[in-house]
C-alpha cells in the first residue's frame, strides 16, 4: 500500500513537473533543484522496475529527461529544464514510432490486455492510431521547444504544465469517439453481411 502511494506521489510531482522548475527555482538554485528532480526520476524508475515491460516508454523518457535535467546541474541554469518536456516527447515518439515500425504497436499490446483476439480491422486501426500519436509528439515537441527557447519562463510553464496535458486528454477523447463510431460501422456492416448470408 505504501509503495503504491509513494510511486502516485512521485507521478504526481512529476507530472507538475512544469510548476515544480517554476517554483521551485524561486527558493533554490538550478543545481539543488536539478539534483532534486533527478532523485525523484530514478526513484520512480525504482518503483516501476516491475513494470517496464508494460510501459517501454518510461526508460528512454526516464533517460532523456534526466540528461536535459543534468543539463541544469552542471550549468547552473534553466535551460536543461525546459528541454525536459522535449526530452519526454522525443521518446514517446520514437517508442510508438519503434513498435509501428516492429510490431506490436504500444496500443496493440495495451488492447489485447482487454481482448487478446483482436480482428483485423481493429489492428489497422490501432495502426492508423499510432501513426496519429506519433503526429502528436511530433508537433507538442516542437511546440515545447519554442517556448524553451523563444517564450517567456510563464508562457513555457503554462504550456507545458497545462496546454499540453489540456491538448492530450482532448486527443484521447476524440480518438474514443472515432473509436465507438468505427465500431458501430463495423458491427453494422457484419449484421447486414450476416443477414445476406441468411437469405442466400
Amino acid at each position: 500500500m505504501m509503495k503504491k502511494l509513494f510511486t502516485l506521489i512521485l507521478g504526481l510531482c512529476l507530472l507538475l513537473y512544469p510548476f515544480a522548475v517554476y517554483f521551485g527555482l524561486n527558493y533554490v538554485s538550478p543545481f539543488w533543484l536539478a539534483l532534486g528532480l533527478l532523485v525523484l526520476l530514478l526513484s520512480r524508475l525504482v518503483m516501476l522496475r516491475g513494470v517496464l515491460d508494460k510501459m517501454p516508454w518510461l526508460l528512454p523518457a526516464t533517460a532523456l529527461g534526466g540528461l536535459a535535467i543534468t543539463a541544469s546541474l552542471f550549468s547552473d541554469s534553466d535551460i536543461g529544464f525546459k528541454l525536459y518536456p522535449l526530452m519526454v516527447n522525443f521518446a514517446m515518439f520514437a517508442v510508438f514510432a519503434y513498435s509501428y515500425l516492429k510490431p506490436p504497436t504500444v496500443i496493440e499490446t495495451f488492447a489485447r490486455l482487454q481482448d487478446p483476439n483482436l480482428p483485423d480491422h481493429a489492428l489497422s486501426y490501432i495502426r492508423k492510431v499510432t501513426l496519429v500519436w506519433c503526429g502528436f509528439f511530433i508537433i507538442n515537441a516542437s511546440i515545447s521547444l519554442y517556448t524553451a527557447v523563444y517564450s517567456s519562463f510563464k508562457v513555457w510553464t503554462l504550456y507545458n504544465g497545462f496546454i499540453a496535458y489540456i491538448l492530450i486528454g482532448s486527443l484521447c477523447a476524440i480518438e474514443f469517439v472515432v473509436r465507438l463510431i468505427v465500431q458501430r460501422q463495423h458491427e453494422k456492416h457484419s449484421d447486414v453481411d450476416h443477414n445476406a448470408e441468411k437469405e442466400a
